[in-house]
């Protein structure tokens, strides 16, 4: 990227890219943050200068003597270096994770770290539209009550993740595992009673966005990111955007089909990748093959937990060959839709996470196996895959990425035909 006078460039997108680099990188010094955003040193005096007077960046000092802020451009010896970072009290929006049974809410300072978060566990299934909504509110209104932070003045936003298949444009829940409905429209009523933007995406889609935003889990470039659990997902990312395609609701690779005639899936067709891919199929197909212990399998066979697929892992991992070769299968079929993922769209990278990543070791020889026998051999030499183990839920931390996205750019609009 050139490097551009401050006179040159607009104000706004600028200092949006000043925020959002020093989100994802932590605190940088100005030279840095001008080589990396391709901004000349006076536009980034000027602008984080006004970023400081809002009170949304301050300077710090480096631990140490030397170095160039974060970017670690060579060493210099002397005081130490001047670095800028977000002030993580400018502001806090409220994240929100709905899955089956489940409802977290979160609390997501400016840096986009989460301070605090509960958990309320309720069969979802039960609710319908209005019992949604009140509990949603209920929740969050307890939340606010017990955060101060989240004063009407200090909440900007709801980021909300949702499992299943999620329209960001209309925000409505299409469908959802944990739901009995269909179409429930969400952010309207929040926004209504919140008076702040709500924003809305599938669970896949925020892990996309979490991966973004943190340096370290591989966050440049085009990449795909799947998500095994209790359902199959994936999220896209496309020239740094997560991409929803026009309709609000796309790369839903797990309701992709392996073979028109499989088994059922839980959105009602035959034969999906999540079919045969997803917890509740691995317990299914697991149940007809060894005797499961009916105090751990039989209360909820549907909605298996961590517990229940731990237990079948580790069988498998301990020699029961009927259960490795579940997860073999599994890998075989998730390896057919990487294969097609590829001859798609060829991302850079595409990395597997989720809860059921649990039994990657037991998949990776077919789904490599399955990669090979699936592509043309021009095709073998494409995206490296990359399993990102799953050591925290970083859906909840994408959802309040997400809100922070949307509310720097809030913050930086001006009225139709102004400058600044």
């Amino acid at each position: 990227m050139s490097r551009r006078a401050a006179a040159d460039i607009p104000r706004q997108p600028s200092q949006i890219a000043i925020l959002r680099y020093l989100r994802i990188h932590g605190p940088a010094a100005r030279i840095d943050i001008g080589t990396q955003t391709g901004l000349s040193p006076a536009t980034v005096t000027s602008l984080t200068a006004d970023l400081m007077a809002q009170g949304l960046v301050q300077e710090t000092s480096s631990a140490g003597n030397g170095g160039s802020g974060n970017g670690g451009h060579g060493a210099t010896r002397g005081r130490p270096k001047v670095l800028l970072d977000l002030v993580a009290s400018a502001a806090y929006v409220v994240g929100v994770k709905l899955t089956i049974n489940l409802i977290e809410i979160a609390l997501g300072n400016f840096k986009g770290e989460i301070e605090r978060c509960t958990r309320h566990r309720l069969n979802t299934r039960d609710l319908d539209e209005q019992g949604l909504i009140a509990k949603l509110c209920e929740f969050i209104d307890q939340f606010v009550a017990e955060n101060p932070e989240l004063s009407p003045q200090g909440m900007v936003g709801i980021g909300i993740a949702v499992q299943g298949v999620a329209d960001s444009n209309s925000g409505e829940i299409m469908w959802s595992p944990a739901l009995r409905l269909r179409q429930i429209a969400i952010t309207k009523p929040l926004r209504d009673r919140y008076g702040t933007n709500v924003q809305m995406s599938n669970d896949a889609n925020c892990i996309a966005t979490a991966i973004t935003q943190d340096n370290s889990l591989y966050g440049n470039g085009d990449f795909a990111v799947i998500m095994l659990g209790y359902g199959i997902g994936m999220g896209l990312v496309l020239n740094g955007a997560v991409y929803n395609g026009p309709f609000g609701a796309a790369a839903e690779f797990g309701h992709t089909k392996y073979q028109t005639d499989g088994p059922l899936c839980n959105c009602g067709r035959r034969g999906c990748l999540e079919a045969y891919i997803g917890d509740y199929a691995i317990l299914r197909d697991a149940s007809a093959l060894i005797d499961l212990p009916p105090e751990m399998y039989i209360a909820n066979p549907l909605h298996p937990g961590e517990d229940q697929m731990m237990d079948l892992v580790r069988q498998a991992r301990d020699g029961n060959e009927d259960l490795a070769d579940l997860f073999r299968h599994a890998g075989k079929v998730l390896g057919y839709g990487i294969a097609n993922l590829i001859a798609l769209l060829g991302p850079e990278r595409i990395l597997i996470t989720g809860s059921g990543a649990r039994a990657y070791d037991l998949m990776e020889p077919e789904i490599q196996r399955s990669l090979h026998d699936a592509q043309v051999p021009e095709l073998r030499r494409g995206p490296k895959i990359i399993h990102l183990p799953w050591d925290k839920d970083i859906a909840l931390q994408g959802a309040i990425g997400q809100s922070l996205l949307r509310h720097d750019e809030n913050m930086f609009v001006l009225p139709s035909g102004s400058t600044k």
